[in-house]
């Protein structure tokens, strides 16, 4: 496996989407109406006006706020637009996991890219009750993947990076985890009941992480 490290693995990092959780079915829907018959090119315009809200320099609402009165659309459009990102399906089979390799003495932190606004509803789907410690882009101020995102991570945690392991569905931010000497390997999210947690524990088991 690449990037695999002789140090015994002892902490977890977790990205969220892909990993553990996806946008719940007909979330695109509630940005339809407002694409102007191009959703792919909307779907992108929003992800890059979310991106200030992710290192916490911006609230999202005004961000979508400002995108539709730039973009000449009517501003009434933000709640309904921002609505989309409290779309969530949680994979609980993912969290047992989590739990498993808890059991086993790993200390297991989520380490995700969001916004305030999502960071929320995801605090009320669980997450604080099988994780150590929740790391939020929009908390550290610094997103992936930028190396300095992991970086804040190894400081606030007060441990370097030997031993510890990362789990990504995004190659760079993979190879952001390593060149900051982390152990990191890319998930891919499969179709169907398991979403991808065998392939999890797979790497997970791999990679000589107990519990997995």
């Amino acid at each position: 496996m690449t990037g695999a490290s002789s140090e015994p693995v002892h902490t977890v990092l977790l990205d969220a989407d892909g990993v553990l959780q996806c946008p719940a079915e007909g979330w695109l829907d509630k940005w339809r109406p407002y694409a102007d018959g191009d959703l792919d090119e909307f779907t992108a315009q929003m992800f890059l006006a979310e991106l200030p809200a992710l290192e916490g320099q911006a609230d999202l609402y005004a961000s979508i706020e400002e995108f539709l009165r730039e973009s000449g659309r009517d501003v009434a459009a933000r709640d309904e637009i921002c609505s989309a990102w409290a779309m969530i399906e949680i994979f609980d089979q993912a969290f047992q996991v989590v739990d498993d390799i808890r059991a086993q003495g790993i200390a297991v932190h989520l380490a995700t890219n969001q916004q305030c606004y999502r960071r929320d509803v995801m605090l009320d789907l669980g997450y604080p009750k099988h994780f150590d410690r929740l790391f939020f882009s929009c908390d550290l101020a610094v997103a992936k993947p930028s190396p300095d995102y992991f970086r804040a991570i190894l400081g606030e945690l007060r441990c370097e990076p030997e031993g510890v392991l990362f789990i990504d569905d995004r190659l760079d931010n993979v190879e952001a985890a390593r060149s900051v000497g982390i152990q990191a390997y890319p998930h891919q999210p499969q179709p169907g009941t398991d979403k991808g947690v065998g392939q999890l524990r797979t790497l997970l088991r791999d990679a000589g992480v107990p519990g997995a």
